[in-house]
């Protein structure tokens, strides 16, 4: 079954079960989209506050799918820098499991990225992580139940929005300071008690992954100071424009919309619009406020080469191929200091296996032990979980500082 089939599976059923249960409605409505919701605002000056530091912070009820998190939770705003080099204030949700931590040394601290993946405030996790499910769910919403797993191991996790509060869709140097910005702040939030000395994993899957990539590849000049165990990438989108072409055409060709407006957002002197013909650039208007699965629903079967405004200006275009690179784990400089997993189903139709295995291999050359596991079964979206367990283990490992495997 392709990725969107399963998003589709499970929308249905969502939906049918808030048609059924009355007050499904009520809840969904009582969680405002951040741009509704005034602790999401941003104070009037930033200039000269330290990344990382904790600006406000509000205790909340985190659930997954309705049902509560085990886990006391806040979210908590912070001070970072956006893709445009402006300090921003950025929302992460912190959260501490009940269970007491029974492991060696202090309880570690797991930064997750989900895929965001969209272009609009619904689709970040924070609003996922309280129950929000404006417009549909988004790929934030349905990795909750992943979350959930990662307490059930008795880690503390911080889950960034990322993107930041421009939903800045393929922004890198964003997701850099975003990722490791909020993992200073979980570290520095008195409430979430988080050891110093704590060791620390970084986890995504497919555009989470990414994020997870860009974010591990700048650690060691960007937060240096972060004791980094080990980073897990699932189904990575190693190479954005491969992941482009996977999507176009299929079923969830629509998602293409959505990266052509996260592109236009993140790196607006590239002028994105400039390759796209008039139905292109309609729709890049109407799916401003998407998440992907909403323009995959909306634009199934969707060819890029439809929206192009002359043969090959999005689809063999060196100028926006050079645009799409700067989102590129595969292309972006450095490396990850630290143990790496990559698990990847072998038949991965929107994160081709080839530029995983190319990600590997530049981690590879640098020295650092790089554990790919490759599976033959499935596709992109039944490794997520399926290759689950290997990564839970494979962060337990870090955690407790073991051997890591090398396939290099």
């Amino acid at each position: 079954m392709r990725a969107v089939e399963i998003a589709t599976v499970r929308a249905t059923a969502i939906g049918a079960v808030c048609a059924l249960v009355a007050a499904c409605a009520g809840w969904a409505a009582a969680v405002p989209l951040p741009e509704q919701d005034s602790f999401y605002a941003e104070p009037g000056s930033l200039f000269g506050t330290a990344d990382g530091t904790v600006l406000a912070s509000r205790v909340i009820e985190a659930e997954s799918f309705g049902q509560p998190l085990p886990a006391a939770a806040w979210q908590v705003k912070y001070k970072t820098i956006d893709n445009h080099g402006a300090p921003r204030a950025y929302i992460a949700t912190v959260l501490v499991p009940h269970q007491e931590w029974t492991g060696d040394g202090p309880r570690p601290l797991l930064s997750y990225q989900v895929a965001e993946d969209g272009v609009g405030s619904k689709c970040a996790p924070s609003y996922a992580l309280r129950g929000g499910i404006e417009g549909g769910p988004s790929g934030a919403y349905a990795e909750t139940g992943m979350i959930r797993f990662a307490l059930q191991q008795g880690w503390a996790l911080v889950v960034p929005d990322y993107q930041g509060p421009d939903s800045d869709l393929f922004g890198a140097d964003g997701y850099v300071h975003g990722v490791l910005d909020g993992i200073r702040a979980a570290r520095a939030f008195a409430p979430a008690a988080v050891d110093p000395a704590a060791p620390i994993g970084m986890w995504g899957y497919s555009g989470g992954a990414q994020a997870t990539a860009i974010a591990a590849q700048a650690h060691s000049t960007y937060a240096p100071e972060l004791p980094l165990s080990g980073v897990v990438l699932g189904g990575v989108v190693a190479d954005l424009e491969a992941t482009m072409a996977g999507f176009s055409g299929g079923i969830a060709g629509g998602a293409v919309v959505v990266g052509l407006v996260g592109l236009d957002r993140s790196y607006p002197d590239a002028d994105v619009a400039q390759y796209l013909n008039e139905t292109g650039r309609a729709m890049l208007a109407a799916s401003r406020a998407d998440c992907v699965p909403n323009a995959a629903f909306a634009y199934p079967f969707l060819d890029a080469a439809a929206l192009e405004a002359w043969p090959g200006s999005i689809t063999n275009n060196p100028e926006l191929s050079q645009v799409v690179r700067r989102a590129s784990p595969l292309f972006r400089p450095g490396v990850p200091g630290v143990p790496v997993l990559l698990h990847h189903a072998v038949a991965d139709e929107f994160a081709p296996i080839d530029s995983a295995r190319a990600l590997a291999g530049k981690y590879c050359a640098a020295g650092n032990p790089v554990q790919l596991v490759e599976n033959p079964i499935g596709e992109h979206g039944t490794e997520a979980m399926l290759g689950m367990p290997t990564a839970l283990t494979y962060l337990a490992d870090r955690f407790a500082a073991a051997p890591a495997a090398n396939t290099c």
